[in-house]
């Protein structure tokens, strides 16, 4: 067994035998990531020969693989909106769904006069939103927040990676940063309840930070903050966009019930769950 058709072959028959969900997937992902290709382009490498480096690296895989660790874990990067993307243990993976906020965002920002605009990224992780709203729109003054040194240092790493600029702070919420005012503002934050959480399949709660994930309580908790702090740090008629719980429309039209909350929007994913939220400040 040498070369990559083979390796995808017995990857995926060792990962089915243990149980294992989209092994096909899992094994393409981490060997289009071993070859520093797209997963598509996979297949037009099938012939080529793996190192011994190489072989090292698909036998620990499939190790890890085999426990449950997310693919993209064990890779240690993601590509997200055209952004190649660092990651370990520190930092929630970025998903899909995050995806498709930021391409929600781009559509609306695109015909935007941005020059001397500011946006917020709370609760920024990796970074990935902010790294690729700064990169089509370079015009943008991008500031990102996040309570964890760790993830701030993934975050700083992913930023230099891609040649953006963005200014990174460490800070629960914008606590303390009352410099500059907001025009737009982007948020993930953990939105899963501490219910939730507990029936979370291993391969996210034994992997992924808690604290990127849950906030211990309902899961409402940072909207609520949100809510209530976000109001001294906005420039009249800025615009916020967050990610949301796909069970949590009602709860956040409730806590945006204040009249100077305006052009409130619930959006969907592809799998037609309600999963973003917009709104904008008079």
């Amino acid at each position: 067994m040498n070369n990559i058709s083979q390796f995808i072959q017995k990857g995926v028959e060792v990962l089915k035998n243990r149980s294992v969900d989209n092994a096909s997937y899992n094994v393409e992902f981490f060997l289009s990531s071993l070859f520093k290709v797209k997963r598509s382009d996979l297949y037009l490498l099938c012939n080529k020969k793996l190192s011994n480096y190489q072989k090292r690296k698909f036998n620990q895989f499939i190790k890890r693989k085999s426990k449950n660790e997310p693919v993209e874990a064990i890779a240690g990067n993601i590509d997200f909106y055209n952004t190649k993307i660092f990651l370990n243990k520190n930092v929630l993976i970025p998903r899909v769904e995050t995806e498709i906020l930021v391409d929600h965002v781009v559509n609306l920002l695109k015909n935007e006069e941005l020059e001397g605009k500011i946006l917020f990224d709370i609760c920024t992780g990796t970074g990935a939103i902010a790294i690729a709203l700064k990169k089509v729109f370079p015009k943008l003054t991008v500031y990102a927040f996040d309570i964890s040194k760790k993830a701030l240092y993934i975050a700083k790493k992913n930023a230099k990676k891609n040649g953006v600029e963005i200014f990174f702070k460490e800070s629960d919420i914008l606590k303390n940063f009352e410099r500059y005012k907001a025009d737009f503002i982007i948020a993930n934050p953990p939105y899963i309840s501490s219910n939730d959480y507990l029936n979370l399949n291993s391969s996210v709660k034994d992997f992924e930070p808690k604290i990127a994930l849950t906030d211990g309580s309902d899961g409402l908790i940072f909207y609520r903050r949100f809510e209530n702090e976000l109001k001294n740090y906005l420039n009249p008629g800025a615009k916020l966009f967050f990610e949301i719980g796909y069970n949590q429309k009602k709860d956040i039209l409730k806590i945006f019930s204040d009249p100077i909350w305006i052009k409130k929007k619930v959006l969907k994913d592809f799998s037609d769950k309600n999963r973003f939220f917009f709104v904008e400040i008079e």
